[in-house]
């Protein structure tokens, strides 16, 4: 009887399915590479939306219900309540009056302040102070943005009632703007639209019906 020879793979065919099977792990690694790196960049970007998000939430809830109030001092410091406008508008920084939600763990009027951190100008700060008693030693600051590169406040309205008004970098009258715009670049040059606030209240600063708020007497 003749034996039949034993079949099985030649070197080179062994040879060849090595290197497919190599470059099939290669590329199934690869592919797991830019689907890890893919999943990484939608995540950091629907962080980046949620922060934007949030900014725009507390500038929306805030600077829309802005207060025209004044603020006075205590007659036994200075002799007579002197009025101090609750309202300050710079390109670099604002102040104004306002309420917080009414679960908030602060009750009352509050004086919210915003501008640049002192110590670090890529941080944009917000500090708040009770209406009523308060000044900057009592003052909660927390971070509102960071990784800051420039930011700006403009405000619209008609100070001296000729004309249509504008926009203006700087706003000291006896009445609020009517919109406020917040413009942000971050150091990363990413897309951030201008926010456009219009108040709800549109009143002279002190007007009869809110005057008394910052004197309980």
């Amino acid at each position: 009887m003749i034996n039949q020879p034993h079949k099985g793979f030649t070197l080179i065919e062994m040879l060849i399915a090595m290197t497919l099977l190599g470059v099939m792990v290669v590329l199934l690694f690869s592919s797991l590479k830019i689907a890890a790196n893919s999943w990484n960049v939608g995540e950091d970007k629907v962080v980046a939306v949620n922060k934007k998000a949030v900014v725009y939430q507390f500038f929306r809830q805030h600077l829309t219900s802005i207060l025209p109030v004044v603020q006075t001092t205590q007659p036994e410091l200075l002799g007579d309540a002197t009025p101090q406008p609750s309202f300050i508008g710079q390109a670099q920084a604002m102040r104004f009056v306002g309420a917080l939600p009414v679960s908030s763990a602060r009750k009352g009027l509050q004086i919210f302040q915003i501008a640049a951190n002192t110590d670090d100008a890529s941080k944009l700060m917000v500090a708040l102070s009770p209406f009523i008693g308060g000044d900057n030693a009592q003052a909660d600051k927390e971070v509102l943005v960071d990784h800051v590169k420039s930011y700006k406040f403009a405000y619209f309205g008609n100070i001296d009632q000729i004309g249509p008004g504008g926009w203006m970098n700087e706003w000291s009258a006896d009445k609020l703007p009517k919109l406020i715009k917040v413009s942000i670049l971050l150091d990363d040059d990413s897309y951030w639209p201008d926010m456009v606030f219009q108040l709800k209240i549109d009143g002279q600063i002190g007007n009869s019906q809110l005057h008394s708020i910052g004197n309980p007497d």
